[in-house]
């Protein structure tokens, strides 16, 4: 049935009886400090090192590893397939309001024979013979988009693969801080094996000469077994560290997509070099940096903009229809047929509208989520970034004073190995100053490697790891709160 479209005058009042006005969604509260609390020294390097910030420690494994995991990692190539899956989901949901419809077509083939007419009724039958019937057909269908549900459609699908492409960044962000933290990590398990190995070296001496001493009558049996029992500690503790170290590497083999390799095809040795300074950076600059807090963002816009979308469903829509068909017969009587039609048509929801504004009510209360689960973002992401700063600063301060601590330690021990060797020092006083040593040395090459993780765990906080598309991407502005 024909139908006219209405005057265009009529349209406020159309929306005035949808009543599509939504109340305000709830403005996230982005306040952040100027400053961070008590920042640790940067350099001028600025924000922009923070993309490959690997590359601020100048080591060519480390880079090399990071390059290869981003190469090669399943956890790279999966981000990357799930962020081709919202870019064919966007695709999807704007060609609904492109023009619909398709094209169908037949052909029958048919034979016509006529037995046992004689006289006149041979006049009235159509000629005998073989018919081809050719027919085809187009109906196209055009939704008249006078109150734009397509750039809500586009807001809401934009918004949808921007939060994709951040949870992709997101995804390489975190599997370059595993990456670097888990060679840390091995390096320094692979320090303190070394310092292990060393000292079981020295219990070994020590045990022999605590043997010698008291086969000789100049050393008891009890100081004996005391060293005996330091060595098979010591060997113990080194037989931990090297299952600890074969560990390590191969978790390190598996995030950078070398899973099947043996974890002796990884070198990884106890250099730990000093751990770099942090990057200019404000609390401003997580907006602009940090995939997590960017990707909120995104799902509050996408929210808004389903909104929008719940809130125009309840205006008429306006169609237009257009109906071409043919038909041809081939043979003995053949002719042509041709027919086209063009329709307009409006459907207004008037039996579905209380389920419409349920939707809409329920897509408002989701909507106020993901404002608040901005708001969320953001404040999180300054107190881990504040956190992260304040403890990187303090263990750089506590690493200087255990590296003081472990060479007076390491100078008392010598002294005192010398003074039992020469029968002047009692085994007590030598075992005191070796555990006061040991342990120095242990806490010095723990913190070492936590040093070099706090690192990495600052640039993951302040948004390191990866390349924004656009610096100056407008994530403070709040999206349109009027469906």
């Amino acid at each position: 049935m024909m139908r006219r479209i209405p005057s265009l005058l009529t349209l406020p009042a159309l929306a005035l009886l949808a009543g599509c006005s939504a109340s305000s969604v709830s403005r996230p509260n982005l306040t952040l400090p100027r400053q961070f609390a008590a920042p640790p020294e940067a350099h001028a390097a600025g924000a922009e090192a923070l993309d490959r910030w690997w590359l601020l420690f100048s080591d060519a494994q480390l880079a090399s590893l990071e390059d290869e995991a981003l190469a090669h990692a399943p956890d790279a190539r999966s981000a990357l397939a799930v962020l081709d899956e919202a870019r064919a989901t966007r695709s999807k949901a704007l060609l609904a309001y492109d023009v619909q419809g398709n094209a169908s077509g037949s052909i029958t083939r048919g034979q016509t024979t006529i037995s046992g007419l004689g006289g006149a009724g041979a006049f009235l039958m159509a000629p005998a013979g073989a018919t081809t019937t050719s027919a085809g057909s187009f109906s196209p269908s055009w939704e008249l988009d006078l109150f734009g549900r397509r750039d809500a459609a586009r807001q809401a699908a934009d918004a949808d693969l921007t939060a994709a492409t951040f949870t992709y960044h997101a995804a390489l962000q975190s599997l370059t801080a595993q990456v670097a933290s888990n060679l840390f990590q091995a390096r320094g398990l692979s320090l303190q094996l070394t310092e292990a190995r060393d000292t079981l070296r020295v219990a070994r001496e020590l045990a022999d000469i605590g043997q010698r001493k008291a086969k000789a009558g100049i050393g008891s049996q009890v100081d004996a077994d005391s060293l005996l029992a330091d060595r098979a500690t010591a060997q113990a503790n080194v037989v931990q560290l090297e299952a600890q170290l074969s560990v390590s590497r191969q978790t390190l083999l598996v995030l950078i997509g070398r899973a099947g390799a043996a974890p002796e095809t990884l070198a990884v040795d106890g250099a730990l070099g000093a751990a770099p300074d942090v990057p200019d950076a404000t609390p401003a600059t997580l907006l602009v940096r940090r995939p997590d807090v960017m990707q909120a963002e995104a799902r509050l816009r996408s929210a808004m903009g389903t909104l929008r979308l719940d809130s125009l469903a309840l205006l008429p829509k306006f169609t237009l229809q257009g109906t071409t068909s043919i038909s041809a017969i081939a043979g003995p009587a053949g002719y042509t047929t041709s027919l086209w039609s063009l329709a307009a048509g409006v459907a207004m929801p008037v039996f579905d509208r209380a389920r419409l504004l349920g939707e809409r009510r329920a897509q408002r209360a989701r909507a106020e989520q993901a404002a608040i689960a901005y708001e969320k973002a953001v404040q999180s992401g300054f107190g881990e970034a504040q956190n992260q700063l304040a403890t990187y600063g303090a263990d750089r301060a506590r690493l200087a004073l255990l590296t003081e601590a472990e060479a007076r330690a390491h100078h008392a021990f010598d002294g005192q190995n010398a003074g039992y060797r020469a029968g002047v020092v009692d085994l007590t006083a030598l075992l005191t100053a070796e555990r006061t040593w040991r342990n120095a040395r242990t806490s010095l090459s723990a913190l070492r490697a936590t040093t070099m993780s706090d690192a990495v765990n600052v640039f993951k906080a302040l948004g390191g790891g990866w390349t924004p598309l656009d610096p100056n991407h407008p994530v403070t502005s709040f999206p349109d709160q009027k469906p």
